[in-house]
């Protein structure tokens, strides 16, 4: 049997899980290649404060080139934090010539959280992304994302279900199949996600108990599953119920086993979960 193969448009930190070091383990315990497109090489993740790193955009048209000539393809294409706005061309380019015609484009935009953006960025990085997700069958943005993503005025409150579903419309009007919003301001004790599937018309939410515990690469975890679910036949509500409840179990081991938040959650004892 031929395994599916997602590429993975990420950076990659060395020390510290998240991005491709989140993607390439989990993706993989559910059965499907990943080939890893790296944006950068970090020396660790963000949260330690200092780093070293090096921008990979200017080899990665070698990269696609070469891939073209050996006449490579793949079911999905799954990009999340990049290093620039700059390399959402080269995003778009990967789509253009390797996704099957009936491949799966996922796009985690992942530029801001809690009303703002990571500082690492540009507001271009709105503007560029925007047309990114018009390429895609799923996003997943967090609530702060999906916000700019419509120029909405962040807000804190809890939204309705008529407006997070309203939200998730308009989101999906852009061009995605399927809008999947994250990290939705809800009750203090609980992390909401929505859901919208455009061909269905199905408005789903979900919740999970929070933990009292953040660190980084929550996100790819979370998108990861998702893209394996649907890649292994799930329905869009199945796979997000997936990713929250094997996300909630994993953050909540490692909060049990006292790790060092900065290294992110440990994935490792946790992938026997996903089989």
């Amino acid at each position: 049997m031929t395994l599916k193969r997602v590429l993975a448009v990420h950076d990659m930190c060395s020390f510290g899980r998240c991005s491709l070091t989140a993607a390439i383990p989990v993706i993989s315990a559910m059965g499907i290649q990943v080939n890893p497109f790296p944006t950068a090489l970090f020396s660790n993740n963000l949260t330690y404060g200092e780093f070293t790193f090096t921008d990979f955009t200017p080899h990665m048209h070698e990269f696609m080139d070469q891939w073209e000539k050996l006449g490579f393809s793949y079911d999905a294409v799954y990009s999340g934090f990049l290093a620039d706005a700059g390399q959402i061309a080269v995003v778009k380019d990967a789509i253009r010539r390797f996704v099957k015609s009936d491949g799966l484009v996922v796009v985690d935009p992942a530029m801001a959280d809690d009303g703002k953006l990571y500082p690492v960025f540009q507001p271009n990085i709105v503007t560029e992304m925007k047309d990114l997700i018009s390429k895609a069958t799923i996003i997943t943005p967090n609530y702060t994302e999906a916000s700019l993503l419509l120029d909405r005025p962040y807000s804190e409150t809890a939204p309705t279900s008529e407006t997070l579903q309203d939200i998730c419309v308009q989101l999906s009007s852009k061009g995605p199949k399927a809008v999947v919003i994250t990290s939705v301001p809800s009750q203090a004790d609980e992390i909401k996600i929505a859901s919208y599937d455009a061909k269905s018309n199905v408005f789903d939410e979900y919740a999970v108990t929070r933990v009292p515990f953040s660190t980084c690469g929550t996100g790819d975890i979370f998108t990861s599953v998702l893209t394996g679910s649907v890649l292994n036949g799930a329905s869009l509500g199945a796979a997000v119920k997936k990713a929250a409840d094997f996300l909630s179990y994993a953050i909540k081991y490692t909060y049990d086993a006292g790790s060092d938040y900065r290294e992110g959650v440990q994935l490792e004892p946790c992938l026997k979960q996903l089989l």
